[in-house]
């Protein structure tokens, strides 16, 4: 028996990766396993679609807070493994139960406890005790109560990289497993590009865009020079018009070239946003996967992210990059493409190459990395 814990999954990353994990679960043969999950909105479809499934429990926890996850997480955990015979306890979002000794695997799929990058943007900001609450209180926390022998699931390489900065990783033993699906019918043709029409310009976030790590000011300011430059361009942003307009971040000059799509959970409507003339922006400071990014890779659109050692690491050399917190720099990308003639269909399928091959290098099947840590 298997403990899923997914606790602390709320953003639309955490999401998707958490719907194609338990896709896998379904489609193999599994001796059971209990989820366990926050009582939020953005879960109720993944609730409904497994609450039948043979072999499959959920269990809501509907109080929040950090003292209170701690709590359930450590006291009650504990009565569930007992009364389930729990082998394995999955962590899913970075959490450990020091206190349990069953054998226990932790999912880093949030590495903005561990990014120098992002405590610098903080300290730059002088958001000292917005850093201490954000940042350093949960990664002390997390250091901790996790495990001294701890088994870690990471999704690039990168993630051991930045967690040795601030941890001693050498008693810890990392699975890199892939939550991408690299099969060839995942995978679009390059988009065609005319620049003399409308560009359309995609920004994929959840309602947590507000947070330093999404550094979502580098996009709204490139957008307004954008603007200000008189160039032919719509943005699609999955995000509502009331979101955006109570945020201080945004500019509601943008209002009128904006289609706020709000929270996409479709799959084929995601797909729908990825046509011809389109571009998909990512500004995070840090990111473990980055899945929005992927999703425009595989979709066959040109892709800008940041010029950072986890965007190298996990979407290689042929997407395009900017250099970070430099709006000009951003805006100077887009505006070298569209001032160009160039084709970038074979980058766009070098991009799609090196995807393809990242991703088959690691474990497919989180069974592969619960038998590994048995072993």
């Amino acid at each position: 028996m298997i403990l899923f814990n997914a606790l602390g999954i709320r953003d639309s990353g955490g999401l998707r990766v958490l719907q194609v994990e338990l896709g896998k679960y379904n489609e193999e043969t599994f001796p059971g396993y209990i989820l366990v999950c926050n009582d939020s909105e953005y879960l109720k479809q993944i609730i409904e679609d497994y609450k039948h499934v043979k072999n499959f429990k959920i269990l809501i926890h509907k109080a929040s807070g950090l003292w209170s996850r701690l709590y359930y997480e450590n006291v009650v955990f504990k009565k569930i493994v007992n009364k389930y015979n729990v082998d394995i306890i999955y962590n899913f979002s970075g959490s450990s139960q020091p206190f349990i000794k069953t054998l226990q695997l932790i999912k880093m799929q949030n590495l903005s406890f561990y990014s120098k990058e992002l405590d610098g943007a903080y300290w730059r900001q002088y958001s000292f005790m917005s850093w201490i609450k954000q940042v350093l209180i949960k990664r002390v926390i997390l250091n901790l109560i996790r495990p001294k022998q701890a088994y870690i699931e990471i999704q690039s390489q990168h993630v051991e990289v930045e967690m040795a900065n601030f941890v001693n990783t050498k008693s810890m033993l990392f699975f890199i497993k892939s939550d991408v699906i690299v099969t060839d019918d995942e995978f679009c043709k390059p988009k065609s590009y005319d620049f003399s029409k409308t560009i359309n310009i995609i920004y994929i976030v959840g309602p947590h865009f507000e947070s330093l790590h999404k550094n979502f000011t580098d996009f709204v300011k490139a957008m307004t020079v954008l603007e200000k430059q008189g160039f032919d361009f719509k943005i699609d942003i999955t995000l509502t018009r009331e979101q955006l307009n109570s945020s201080q971040i945004w500019d509601e000059s943008l209002n009128d070239k904006t289609n706020f799509l709000g929270y996409i959970s479709d799959k084929e409507k995601m797909r729908s946003l990825f046509t011809n003339n389109t571009i998909l922006v990512s500004t995070s400071i840090i990111e473990t996967l980055g899945l929005h990014v992927i999703e425009g890779i595989k979709n066959g659109v040109i892709t800008i992210v940041p010029n950072e050692n986890y965007a190298n690491s996990v979407y290689g050399g042929n997407v395009v990059k900017y250099e970070l917190f430099n709006k000009n720099s951003l805006f100077e990308k887009i505006a070298t493409m569209i001032n160009s003639n160039e084709s970038y269909s074979a980058k766009i399928l070098s991009a799609q190459d090196d995807l393809r091959k990242n991703e088959k290098k690691k474990f497919n099947s989180i069974l592969e990395v619960f038998k590994n840590v048995q072993k």
